[in-house]
């Protein structure tokens, strides 16, 4: 969600709330120290809120008392679709994902361990032993081998691992897109793939893993360093949700459930915090050389 108003924590937004709904236009309450804030799902919705919030203080526009939704509106194919396609065009990297993550979840889904999935998997650099001869494997090194570093994160086993990871994939992936190009989303997306499923594959001891949840919590500390080393991009997260983060990420590694890939989530993790320092840094020193000369 996209902060767009600030307004006193004792204001009644009730009937402002519902004639943004009116508006189609999808948003969230809540509070934030002594401030409510409304937060809206399109960054191109801001400046639309601002501006019916205005009208609407001012007693220009009102919501209708009459409830005009119907099941209808839900349930339009013509509309989802229209939908989808304003969303591919503006976070395309996100959707591609999280549409290719629920392709694999169906024809190759991690826990049958066929023959497809096994395309997919991460490759032995060991060659069936337990030492990697690392002068080996840089001298027939393959462009496949390349794709097959980073294919594990489109592998999930069931529903539950699939939901939480493309929800929390679109909840950052948007974010970064949103404000950054599409291409450094996907880099981003590149580096923290190789750096989780490499350090999966060295500690973990197997090549049988798979999923998105260590390049989410890269996505997840790349935005929070944005948050912390350049706050002038607006590319941040609620204090809420950066303790929610961390709060999980500790109790799954202390409770050492089988089949859960700790080492990706943590080395995803330590990535995003580098890769993201470095980054807002130099975004920072740039800007502030050109205002400077």
């Amino acid at each position: 969600m996209f902060k767009a108003l600030e307004t006193p924590a004792n204001e009644n937004l009730t009937q402002f709330s519902r004639l943004l709904w009116q508006q189609s236009l999808s948003h969230r309450i809540y509070h934030e120290d002594d401030m409510q804030i409304v937060a809206v799902a399109n960054p191109a919705d801001i400046s639309k809120t601002s501006v019916l919030y205005r009208q609407w203080k001012a007693g220009d526009i009102e919501p209708s008392q009459e409830d005009s939704s119907n099941i209808n509106s839900y349930l339009n194919p013509l509309k989802s679709i229209q939908q989808l396609m304003q969303a591919l065009l503006r976070y395309p990297v996100t959707i591609a994902l999280v549409l290719l993550c629920c392709l694999m979840a169906v024809i190759a889904p991690l826990d049958s361990l066929s023959d497809t999935v096994r395309l997919f998997l991460y490759p032995d650099f060991a060659y069936g032993t337990k030492t990697i001869n690392l002068g080996f494997v840089i001298s027939n090194f393959s462009f496949r081998q390349f794709l097959n570093m980073i294919s594990p994160m489109i592998l999930h086993a069931g529903v539950l691992h699939l939901a939480f990871n493309m929800l929390w994939l679109w909840e950052f992936g948007r974010r970064i897109e949103s404000r950054q190009a599409s291409w450094a989303m996907l880099i981003l997306i590149i580096v923290l793939a190789l750096v989780s499923n490499t350090a999966q594959y060295l500690f973990g001891g197997s090549i049988y893993f798979g999923g998105m949840s260590g390049v989410v919590y890269g996505l997840f500390a790349y935005i929070w360093m944005w948050q912390l080393f350049d706050p002038a991009k607006r590319l941040g997260l609620p204090g809420n949700l950066v303790f929610f983060m961390l709060l999980a990420l500790i109790i799954l590694t202390m409770m050492g459930l089988e089949g859960i890939a700790d080492t990706a989530h943590i080395a995803g993790l330590m990535c995003g915090v580098v890769y993201g320092a470095v980054v807002a840094t130099i975004s920072r020193i740039q800007r502030a050389v050109l205002k400077s000369r």
